[in-house]
């Protein structure tokens, strides 16, 4: 009797960056899993980044997310693949003239969905799990917060929107070592929140975190 053929693991992502004479990068993540991405440099990173978080690329690049190929996605298709993504990266930061809980609240806000006390009461468990104040930190400015308050703070954010896929840009950067453990830590409360869900770490060589 023969036997079916192992089926090949669902993909969360697959990207590909093609250049004439500087090689060609290739990323494959299976889905439900937590994998860690080095790129050769800062304009690699930057390019595979921007291509997740806006579901869109460029004439030299190829990228499926979550089973989608973002070339054949119109508008609403890429709105709607965005919000199943998460990104977490310096590119992406708070706005300086909103406090902790307005940043955080934003994307619900501007979706209408989930609804803002469900927001609320995920980023006090989240804040509260990773040993902040809420209420105390939650008030605060930008400004007014350290290297890692904005990371977790940023964390939050991602975290409330419950992605299926999260990408963490360069975690460990401008933070202490101190920092860099209690950092490390986001990764257990995003599986907590999304059992099924993936999580990509994208560093560079020197930086990996």
């Amino acid at each position: 009797m023969m036997q079916a053929a192992p089926e090949t693991p669902a993909l969360a992502l697959r990207y590909a960056l093609k250049r004439d004479g500087r090689g060609e990068v290739a990323v494959a993540v299976p889905a439900s899993c937590v994998r860690r991405v080095c790129l050769p440099d800062r304009e690699t990173k930057a390019r595979f980044v921007n291509a997740v978080l806006g579901a869109r690329c460029e004439r030299d690049e190829e990228l499926e997310l979550l089973g989608e190929d973002v070339t054949r996605l119109k508008a609403a298709g890429r709105s709607r693949l965005r919000r199943r993504v998460g990104v977490l990266t310096p590119a992406v930061g708070l706005i300086s003239n909103l406090n902790v809980w307005e940043n955080i609240s934003l994307p619900a806000a501007y979706h209408g969905t989930p609804p803002l006390g469900q927001v609320a009461e995920a980023a006090r468990q989240a804040l509260a799990a990773l040993s902040a104040d809420p209420e105390r930190l939650l008030a605060r400015l930008p400004d007014e917060l350290g290297a890692f308050e904005t990371k977790l703070v940023e964390f939050t954010r991602l975290l409330v929107a419950a992605p299926e896929l999260a990408v963490f840009d360069a975690l460990g950067e401008d933070l202490d070592p101190a920092e860099h453990a209690r950092a490390a830590r986001f990764e257990a409360e995003y599986l907590a929140r999304q059992p099924a869900g993936t999580l990509i770490y994208v560093d560079l060589p020197e930086t990996r975190s």
